[in-house]
């Protein structure tokens, strides 16, 4: 994923990734990724859990504007808060 975007970044598009395995993001190196500490395959939160994924939704467009370094990953703050769906 990280050669399409840089690909698609070059064409002048912005990209976000995100994930949850901060040692995968560092050997992918995404333009911009987010980390977010939740189960695999989850990458917005617990399912019904809207309001939190409407606020990661809108860290991923803020972090859009925000982060210029090329391979930065943010962490975000939010921590699961079920039992692990798999």
């Amino acid at each position: 994923m990280g050669l399409i975007q840089r690909a698609v970044e070059e064409a002048g598009i912005p990209t976000i990734s995100m994930g949850n395995a901060i040692d995968r993001m560092s050997l992918i190196k995404p333009p911009r990724a987010l980390l977010v500490k939740f189960a695999r395959g989850c990458m917005f939160g617990e399912p019904g859990n809207k309001e939190r994924q409407r606020r990661i939704v809108m860290d991923g467009l803020e972090a859009l504007q925000t982060m210029t370094e090329p391979g930065t990953i943010k962490e975000l703050p939010y921590k699961w808060k079920r039992p692990d769906p798999s």
